[in-house]
């Protein structure tokens, strides 16, 4: 008869992935425009000046969003960690490092 054996270990820390990119932006974002329809992708790239690999996350919302908003959604983003940000007038681009 053969026992199951349980995993006593934690899981394996993958660092930056595509989910998890899409997942901390989207709560950000849920919790700075509950309701607002904005939307979250992200995907991967590479940055070719470091030759790292990189994710990059887009944020759309809609362009009426006032400024108040906005700041508040991109102190919530934070620029930490090597992130780069680009703003135009309905979206936010971040580009983060993958460790």
């Amino acid at each position: 008869m053969m026992r199951a054996v349980k995993s006593k270990g934690g899981k394996q820390n993958l660092g930056l992935t595509v989910s998890k990119a899409t997942r901390q932006a989207r709560t950000i974002v849920d919790q700075v425009m509950p309701g607002v329809m904005a939307t979250v992708e992200s995907k991967p790239s590479w940055d070719l000046a470091t030759d790292v690999e990189t994710v990059t996350t887009t944020i759309t919302f809609p362009a009426s969003t006032d400024d108040v908003t906005r700041i508040s959604l991109l102190a919530g983003l934070g620029a930490d960690d090597g992130r780069t940000m680009r703003i135009a007038d309905s979206s936010i681009v971040i580009t983060r490092k993958v460790k």
